[in-house]
């Protein structure tokens, strides 16, 4: 029952790894907070509004001496962090947050914790994993996680409204929240004129600042109708708030592509088809764009993540998900040249995104001109890269004629002398079997279905 190594600041209890699954041990010291959760009936009714992950109570495995009960929860298939969050996302976890306390609060409890790490997304929306979050509420008593809330979700969030929409990559610099007197820093001025940020940035921060005082203030100033207020008026708040609009790289590429309509359809045709000759039940979708290629699969049994750099695509993409009800998808902003790290103590808390991703098959669909030339990276490293991913890859070879890839060499000097079909077929052939490839009709492109050789 070794703690995973992201499960190990909650003496409550711990997660741990047993036969491939995730399981949770729970301390003895917690034994009268989970009792009166589940006795209480809170989470019945947080699991049947699809705020807190179910669990199974198990009885055949071994524990310690202090572990008094043993839980499986519902397995997440992907663990995925704010840095890699659009907005929205980041949005929908922080209302998730807020919701799990209000109505813990109807049932006398509230939580200790209200950190990004403790939400994940599960069949398309946002969900509290952290079964030992909850403890008990006594009258009088505030909102301890309230800065850590703030700090977690308010920062990110207003920051990419008021200063630049990528911002919540901040929390890998800071990933135990980004410290207000931080964020206040880079605030414009106009944003002190809305109160909830003045209340919620620039008050808390003071306040901080002279702990002291503040710690001698009655409790009895702070009674449970006055957080109902606070908690409310975050949510207001949260669910007001919209991201600062600007225009990215790839934003409406398909709208903007010299490339056809009909290269488009044919290329579908041809994906489809060659997938139709290989097992796989997950999909790890790069490049994905606004997920032409993942919505293939849409609300199939297949479980899709999609990855680009281009955050108006992933923000358009989860937004149709939750739209149209898309529960097999899972988008995510990355770019595959500078993947988050690990990061946390001992650089083991929080793992970087490809050991954090299991997947049977691989797109990379007009993705490696990219790096090979934008990013100067070796085609030899690139399918060595791709090669660690997935035992099946499906790929798309542009060479160097083509339009796109002109556009990469418009204002550089072609120091590309290796990039060629030629070469790209020297270096899968130690690493790959080639089971199927063709031309896209319409295009020079060439499409790969590749079994890795192990």
């Amino acid at each position: 029952m070794k703690p995973i190594s992201s499960s190990f600041r909650d003496q409550s209890g711990f997660v741990f790894r047993h036969k491939g699954e995730y399981y949770r041990a729970i301390r003895e010291v917690y034994r009268k907070e989970y009792e009166k959760l589940i006795g209480s009936g809170l989470y019945t009714q947080l699991t049947r509004k699809r705020l807190l992950i179910e669990h199974k109570e198990v009885n055949d495995i071994s524990t310690e001496q202090d572990v008094f009960r043993v839980i499986r929860p519902e397995q997440i298939p992907v663990i995925s962090y704010a840095y890699e969050w659009r907005f929205s996302m980041l949005k929908d976890a922080a209302m998730c947050t807020l919701n799990n306390v209000l109505e813990a609060l109807e049932f006398d409890m509230i939580l200790k914790d209200a950190n990004t790490y403790n939400i994940q997304f599960l069949n398309g929306a946002p969900l509290l994993i952290d079964t030992l979050s909850f403890e008990t509420y006594y009258e009088n008593q505030s909102w301890t996680a309230y800065r850590q809330f703030c700090e977690h979700f308010i920062a990110p969030l207003i920051l990419m409204k008021y200063c630049n929409a990528s911002l919540n990559k901040l929390l890998i610099a800071y990933p135990n929240g980004i410290p207000l007197e931080v964020c206040k820093s880079m605030l414009p001025l106009r944003a002190r004129f809305n109160v909830h940020v003045y209340l919620h940035v620039f008050l808390q921060n003071n306040l901080s600042t002279n702990r002291e005082s503040s710690l001698k203030q009655p409790s009895s100033l702070f009674t449970k109708q006055k957080l109902m207020t606070l908690l409310n008026g975050l949510k207001s708040f949260v669910s007001s708030l919209y991201e600062r609009k600007e225009k990215t790289t790839w934003d409406q590429y398909y709208e903007a592509t010299i490339t056809s309509q009909d290269y488009l359809e044919e290329k579908n045709k041809m994906v489809l088809s060659f997938l139709e000759l290989v097992p796989f039940q997950t999909i790890l979708d790069l490049g994905a764009n606004d997920g032409v290629f993942s919505l293939l699969y849409t609300n199939t049994a297949k479980q899709i993540v999609a990855l680009d750099e281009d955050r108006n695509c992933i923000e358009r993409l989860y937004v149709r998900c939750k739209q149209d009800r898309i529960t097999n998808i899972i988008p995510l902003v990355a770019n595959v040249a500078h993947p988050s790290p690990d990061i946390g103590w001992n650089n083991e808390e929080r793992t970087a995104l490809f050991k954090r991703i299991q997947a049977d098959l691989t797109l990379s669909l007009a993705l490696i001109h990219h790096l090979a030339i934008a990013n100067n990276i070796p085609l030899e490293k690139i399918l060595s890269w791709l090669h660690s991913l997935s035992p099946y890859l499906l790929i798309e070879f542009v060479e160097k004629e083509d339009p796109k890839v002109q556009q990469l060499l418009a204002n550089r000097k072609d120091v590309f002398d290796t990039y060629s079909l030629a070469h790209f077929k020297t270096i899968i052939a130690p690493l790959y079997v080639i089971l199927k490839e063709g031309q896209i009709p319409g295009s020079s492109r060439m499409l790969f279905l590749l079994k890795r050789k192990e």
